[in-house]
């Protein structure tokens, strides 16, 4: 909005393209109009709020390892915002009833530099015991002896998480542990990722696909 004086014109109260010219309290007012008028429920939108909404529905589920994927951010509303921007391609929106889809597969919940760890997962689903077999890895740029993995277990119908501690990358080894007991072992999806001693940094995610025996 504008207040001016024109010569020319004089008092003049009328349109012109966006702008719309008039009197208030005997002194000449013109204010700009918006070309376009936006459509605030368009498809795009609509697909971009339902895959807002099914990642928030996430987030408290994540909590616990939030912090240890993200650990440059300052504090949890950061972490949780670099979550969700990290997992928008993980979900599909239908076109038509626009439902939210996650692709759990996809799913990260790390971001950094270093190299990812090889770490393979065996499960007996009898016994409910799970053996994380880390390889050795050779030092690099990004892989420090030290760097330490890590894995995130999540129930899917349940919406619980498990964090778990393996071994560096100079030694490996194998590391068995219990699967929850309330854990139903098809619900279940596993993802991995390194640490730095400091932490500081981590590696990226990488879902860990089980190999199941034992049903």
């Amino acid at each position: 909005m504008a207040i001016f004086e024109s010569f020319l014109l004089g008092n003049v109260t009328k349109s012109v393209s966006n702008l719309t010219m008039y009197i208030a309290k005997g002194v000449n007012v013109v204010r700009g109009k918006p070309l376009k008028i936006h459509n605030p429920r368009t498809n795009k939108q609509k697909t971009q709020r339902a895959k807002m909404k099914a990642l928030m529905e996430l987030v408290p589920n994540f909590v616990p390892v939030l912090p240890y994927g993200y650990p440059k951010t300052a504090g949890f509303v950061r972490a949780q915002n670099c979550f969700v921007q990290d997992n928008m391609a993980a979900v599909t929106v239908d076109d038509i009833s626009f439902e939210a889809t996650v692709n759990f597969e996809q799913l990260v919940c790390s971001s950094g530099h270093l190299k990812a760890p090889v770490v393979s997962l065996s499960i007996d689903a009898a016994s409910r015991s799970m053996t994380f077999t880390q390889s050795i890895q050779q030092p690099m740029l990004t892989v420090d002896p030290t760097d330490v993995a890590w894995v995130v277990g999540y129930e899917k119908a349940l919406g619980e998480v498990a964090l778990y501690e393996l071994g560096n990358r100079a030694t490996g080894g194998e590391f068995p542990f219990e699967l929850p007991e309330d854990w139903d072992v098809e619900q279940c999806v596993f993802y991995l990722f390194a640490r730095n001693v400091a932490g500081t940094d981590v590696s990226r995610t990488v879902y860990l696909e089980a190999e199941i025996t034992g049903v």
